[in-house]
């Protein structure tokens, strides 16, 4: 796997160079036309830096792609997520959360920061009553179910640790119990089908 970065400024290809393991694991794009050779391999990456970049131009890309942008928002994440990028986050995301949006990428998943997955789980459309509720399997707990109930209204971790006094591991905990039982990879995926059942 090679990491593909397409960045004008040298500052955030230096700090992102040194995040991600140095000059052997990452690759500096000057243009979005040097991709082509890059998207041949399976398991490469893409990060994007948004400053001085045509968004329109990311639908040519084939690539597993993380879009940075100086301030994230909720209407380019939408816009971006349409046009095919896995992962979307702030220039200056701590080097875990640039890893995980990576990962999420590569595996065909998506990583948002966590205030616009909330704000696209509140802004999807709930079932004719106005509730949530899929069929899941029976071997959810009622805490589980709490739990699921929670991120579908688009809680953080913390939020619902707050909500249900008790940690935000042990919520962490009950989300990769619940995704085991469900076969859902992701809160966003989760929220998605808890909203439109």
């Amino acid at each position: 796997m090679m990491l593909f970065l397409l960045s004008k400024d040298d500052l955030l290809v230096a700090r992102c160079v040194d995040l991600l393991g140095g000059r052997s694991a990452v690759q500096h794009l000057h243009d979005i036309d040097d991709i082509t050779d890059a998207q041949k391999a399976t398991g490469n990456v893409l990060i994007i830096d948004l400053e001085g970049c045509d968004e329109k131009r990311l639908t040519a890309v084939t690539m597993p792609t993380v879009a940075l942008a100086s301030r994230p928002r909720f209407e380019q994440a939408v816009r971006l997520l349409q046009r095919g990028v896995r992962g979307y986050g702030n220039r200056h995301m701590h080097r875990d959360n640039l890893m995980q949006a990576v990962t999420a990428a590569r595996e065909g998943q998506v990583w948002l920061p966590p205030d616009i997955v909330n704000r696209m789980i509140t802004a999807m459309p709930v079932n004719g009553n106005g509730h949530a509720k899929p069929s899941f399997p029976e071997t959810l707990s009622k805490r589980e179910d709490e739990v699921v109930q929670l991120v579908a209204s688009g809680l953080s971790n913390k939020e619902i640790a707050d909500k249900l006094f008790i940690s935000v591991r042990t919520v962490k905990a009950h989300m990769t119990s619940i995704f085991s039982k469900t076969g859902f990879r992701d809160r966003l995926e989760l929220a998605v089908k808890m909203r439109r059942h």
